[in-house]
């Protein structure tokens, strides 16, 4: 066989190491599996049907199996130093025996080499007070495969307690901004429910009512709030929501988008006309500028009841005040501190001879 290097087809150079004041817990166990896992899938094999690659060395055996499109995962073993022939073979016989043989020992070391490297990887993740009972005197974890290492971890350390599902709970229901993409939204609550499935199940109508309040705390969705609302209790499901909102917020970034850009071409317009190219921006908390990037919706430092929605042309009660651009100057005209003076007094210039 040509030479073979496992690690050159794996998805990720290392593992999301475990700091060595940290514990194992489920949550962080969680992503080492989802990368070991991908790693050992990046590994093609022709064993256990062909579509998983080397899947079956990181997930037990009865759950390789009852994936779809499989078949029996079997290790391959050493298949001997040199091929057996029969007595009485024929050269056709010893050249297929030869093929079969070398193929089989391929598998092997490929497999070996697989698991070896996936070995590596994780205890280089895990620090080793986690994993040294399983260590041999003389020969460390060299007989130790890397599914017993995962099984250890798991049953030791990657147990749900209530702490772990309250923390579940707390990032599903983490605050969203109208900054991010909705989408942002909708994978943190599926992300919840996907933790919490093996252990204290949230119902659909539970990652309805999280996405809803949230987006009502935002302050940007009143109407296709109402419309949600408003629509039949079959129709309450959570695919129909994520389309509904995903439609919404489509709407409401053109329509701030189109505001914006009809202001920034009527300034610009403006002035052409006046022989003075300014286009100016505006933002509810800071007023009007000439910063493009510094919009209601973009604001990055918003006083207190800041609306993202404001425009120039509709400033919901923002701020009037226009900035003047870098190296402007100011103009100021000082306001005459004279008293009014009698018809018949002249000017100062005139009796003074001053300005």
């Amino acid at each position: 066989m040509t030479s073979f290097t496992a690690t050159d087809y794996f998805s990720h150079a290392q593992l999301t190491p475990i700091p060595p004041e940290e514990k194992p817990t489920f949550s962080n166990l969680k992503i080492i599996h989802q990368e070991i896992n991908a790693n050992a899938m990046a590994v093609t094999s022709r064993l256990g049907g062909g579509h998983y690659g080397h899947l079956a060395l990181t997930i037990p055996t009865a759950t390789f199996n009852a994936l779809e499109n499989t078949i029996a995962w079997v290790e391959p073993v050493h298949p001997g130093p040199n091929p057996v022939h029969g007595a009485t073979a024929t050269a056709a016989q010893i050249t297929e025996t030869n093929r079969l043989y070398a193929q089989n020992m391929e598998q092997f070391i490929i497999c070996k080499a697989v698991g070896t490297a996936l070995k590596k990887q994780l205890l280089e993740a895990i620090p080793d007070t986690f994993t040294n009972t399983l260590k041999n005197d003389l020969f460390g974890y060299a007989n130790v495969s890397v599914l017993t290492l995962l099984e250890h971890l798991d049953t030791t350390y990657g147990k749900v307690d209530r702490v772990d599902l309250k923390d579940n709970i707390d990032r599903m229901n983490a605050k969203w901004s109208p900054t991010q993409p909705i989408e942002d939204l909708f994978t943190q609550i599926e992300s919840a429910k996907q933790f919490a499935k093996d252990h204290d199940p949230i119902t659909e109508m539970t990652t309805i009512i999280a996405a809803t309040t949230n987006l009502t705390n935002s302050g940007v969705f009143t109407q296709a709030i109402r419309e949600w609302d408003n629509k039949e209790d079959t129709d309450h499901t959570w695919k129909k929501l994520e389309l509904h909102f995903k439609k919404a917020d489509k709407e409401r970034r053109r329509t701030l988008t189109a505001a914006e850009v009809g202001y920034a071409n009527a300034a610009t317009d403006k002035a052409k006309a006046g022989n003075t190219p300014v286009p100016m921006w505006y933002c509810w908390s800071h007023g009007l500028g000439p910063n493009m990037t510094h919009t209601s919706y973009n604001c990055t430092k918003p006083v207190t009841g800041h609306r993202k929605e404001a425009t120039a042309d509709n400033m919901m009660g923002g701020c009037c005040i226009i900035k003047r651009r870098n190296g402007e100057r100011a103009i100021y005209r000082r306001p005459n501190r004279n008293p009014p003076r009698d018809e018949n007094t002249p000017p100062n210039d005139q009796t003074t001879g001053g300005r």
